[in-house]
């Protein structure tokens, strides 16, 4: 294998010297590798396979169009451009007193901006007008909408829907969904969306409503006072979302200017899956200097329901969504717990300076109570939580401090978290952070998504990183997180530290080759079998590598190949390691409105403990990261054909195990070795 490894990357580097002749933007990256990169905790922890479409959609559509500079929010700036919080407030202040820009050389003018950096925006920035969101003539105009139909299947039959199985499949192996949506301006949107996963019925039996889970919304913008309003499923996200908060961004790993959220307060939501959105009315008051966002909403969760000695109901299972009802026993367990949410959000804004007040309230309409695992002792129980919390964000020439503080009051037991973070652009070559965080053990927050290495309790760290400009055409990204734990963990059975860090060395030889080298490092107390009878808990080693280069030949083109390494080591343990290797090639055609992406991929790991995830290559709105163990290769093609009002998708994709006969267990069992899946999609555009 060796042998192969080194030839793949003598042939990138020649394709790199032979090939280049068209310009790409210096170390950039896709949103899906962008979140890919941030988001690895959080997906490690997942099942095989994540779908992120939600909380990624409204990123991921700056794929499709630019961004416009006169118009652009704080959250696009610094997730999709990657500025800072100083170039954005020159950009802001530079229009109040020359106006809108008229071209996109001119933001070379800006304090902040260089023109090496101006020339490296232009594929993704353009300059229009700014909306003003005043005139009620427009509110019909620029009217636009789409339909989404989506259908995916795996291919090999699974235990489940064998006939006369025990609690088996009730309906096909079909996954369906749908989508509809209509947008007109900036001020009216609407949207309904439908999901049938793979094994429940679809218009018949316990889902005789059709797909088994529905979202819609109406929204309402920018009509005087009114800045928002959402009528259905929404989002919400305050402060650095200690209380309340989505989950793609201010996470580890992303630089040192990732570590700070740029909240949305509200943002109207149809997932195509179920999810942990509110379903419910909210509304954002105010002008562009104060504001205050009103919510309620209500939704369910599925577990089981049994009484205490009194008759009150009691609720057992996990307050997260699955979303699955395949089964009998799955579906008497649907929706059997009531969840209230309501609270109230008040935010001032300044040019340098801003701050927020949160307040919110949760209610069950049964009694909840935790696993009874010691290290869930001061997990959430109980029927209600109460949350405060009150943020700020301050900039100082190139400086930010920014945090929040928040408190929780739960079964008696009063809670308190604190977030305190620091950036600083210390020239154009360097910029330097960090964060500190504190979470009390009684600490909850139900809706929180706060900078942490697990949850938001039970945890005192630091996060440092740092990003260098060494070179015209080199970069180095440097972070390192501490951290400490006064309680049980799971998987480990006493108080202990923690540690991840990690380098990226980024590099663009050539105009159309960009490379990337990453290494991390994690240490973790976990439990271990000492001398095959004794329990206790030691500090095991976890390293990372990994290799990516991607070049683009010429300009139908794309190449992409990456090989990531890690490896476990533990005194008492032998070295356990995993390997991935993968191979992209995409075409794209525009004469014809046609593009294609193929993916080899090899993958060889000891254990399910050192699997790799690896974003892949999807329809057009799904995230999807494969977690890749075992031993064998998966293969993914992705073809699209595309025109004015239609885009047409096909994926199909196989694993093709080595070291098993049987993929899965239970009702996901699989006999054979190879495990496939078809997907298929179409849009309609209505402009």
């Amino acid at each position: 294998m060796k042998p192969l490894l080194v030839l793949i990357l003598i042939f990138c580097c020649l394709c790199g010297r032979l090939f280049a002749q068209t310009d790409s933007l210096l170390f950039w990256e896709s949103q899906g590798e962008m979140l890919f990169e941030s988001m690895q905790d959080q997906l490690m922890e997942e099942m095989d396979q994540v779908d992120l479409s939600d909380q990624c959609e409204e990123l991921l559509q700056y794929e499709k169009q630019k961004v416009n500079l006169n118009d652009v929010s704080a959250e696009i700036a610094q997730a999709i451009l990657k500025w800072t919080d100083y170039q954005y407030y020159q950009l802001q202040l530079y229009r109040e007193l020359y106006g809108d820009l008229v071209t996109v050389y001119e933001l070379a003018a800006v304090d902040g901006f260089s023109r090496e950096e101006v020339e490296k925006m232009l594929p993704y920035v353009e300059v229009r007008p700014a909306a003003s969101g005043k005139r009620w003539s427009s509110f019909f105009k620029s009217s636009q909408g789409s339909l989404l139909l989506r259908y995916r299947q795996n291919i090999e039959k699974q235990a489940g829907y064998e006939s006369g199985k025990e609690n088996g499949y009730m309906g096909s192996p079909m996954r369906l969904a749908v989508k509809c949506s209509y947008k007109s301006g900036d001020r009216f949107s609407m949207a309904l969306s439908g999901e049938k996963d793979a094994g429940e019925q679809f218009f018949r039996g316990a889902q005789k409503q059709g797909f088994d889970h529905y979202a819609f919304y109406v929204n309402l913008k920018n009509m005087g006072v009114l800045k928002n309003m959402v009528i259905g499923d929404y989002v919400l996200d305050f402060g650095q979302g200690l209380v309340m908060g989505g989950k793609a961004m201010g996470v580890r790993g992303g630089g040192a200017g990732q570590i700070r959220r740029f909240p949305v307060l509200l943002r109207a939501s149809a997932p195509m899956s179920e999810s942990d959105n509110h379903r419910g009315v909210a509304v954002v008051l105010g002008n562009a200097s104060y504001s205050a966002t009103l919510f309620y909403s209500h939704r369910f969760f599925d577990g089981l329901l049994s009484s205490d000695e009194t008759g009150s109901p009691i609720y057992e299972g996990s307050l997260s969504v699955s979303g699955y009802h395949r089964t009998e026993r799955e579906n008497a367990q649907k929706n059997v717990l009531r969840n209230r949410l309501y609270g109230a959000h008040f935010q001032m804004k300044k040019r340098i300076f801003e701050w927020g007040v949160t307040a919110q309230h949760t209610q069950f309409v049964a009694e909840v109570l935790p696993a009874e695992v010691l290290y869930k002792r001061y997990s959430f129980s109980g029927k209600s939580v109460a949350n405060i919390s009150a943020d700020y964000k301050v900039i100082l020439h190139k400086t930010i401090l920014f945090g929040e503080v928040g408190m929780s009051v739960n079964h008696e037991r009063v809670g308190a978290a604190v977030l305190q973070g620091w950036i600083c652009d210390v020239d154009p070559r360097c910029r330097i952070s960090a964060l500190f965080r504190y979470y009390s053990r009684h600490f909850v927050a139900l809706n929180g998504s706060g900078f942490c290495s697990g949850n938001t309790n039970n945890e005192l760290g630091l996060y440092l990183a740092a990003d260098f400009v060494t070179g015209r055409r080199t970069a180095l990204y440097l972070n390192a997180d501490l951290y400490r734990s006064a309680w049980l963990r799971y998987q480990a059975d006493k108080p202990g530290v923690g540690f991840d860090g990690g380098a990226k060395f980024a590099i663009n030889p050539f105009k159309s080759l960009t490379a990337t080298l990453c290494y991390r490092l994690k240490w973790k107390e976990k439990n271990m079998k000492i001398n095959g009878y004794y329990n206790g808990t030691l500090l095991t080693d976890e390293h990372t590598v990994r290799l990516n280069l991607l070049w683009q030949p010429v300009s139908w083109l794309e190449l992409k190949t990456a090989v990531a390494g890690l490896f476990h080591a533990a005194r008492h343990e032998p070295l356990r390691c995993g390997l991935l290797l993968l191979q992209d090639v995409g075409v794209k055609i525009e004469k014809w409105g046609l593009s294609f992406q193929l993916r080899a991929a090899f993958f060889d790991t000891d254990s399910y403990e050192e699997r790799l995830p690896a974003y892949e290559p999807d329809l057009l709105y799904a995230f999807t990261i494969k977690n890749h163990y075992g031993k064998g290769m998966r293969y993914v093609f992705l073809a699209n054909y595309g025109i004015a009002f239609l885009d047409l998708q096909f994926r199909f994709s196989q694993t093709c195990y080595d070291d098993r006969e049987e993929i899965s267990s239970g009702l996901s069992a699989v006999k054979g070795h190879t495990q496939s899946e078809v997907a298929a999609q179409i849009i309609f555009h209505i402009r």
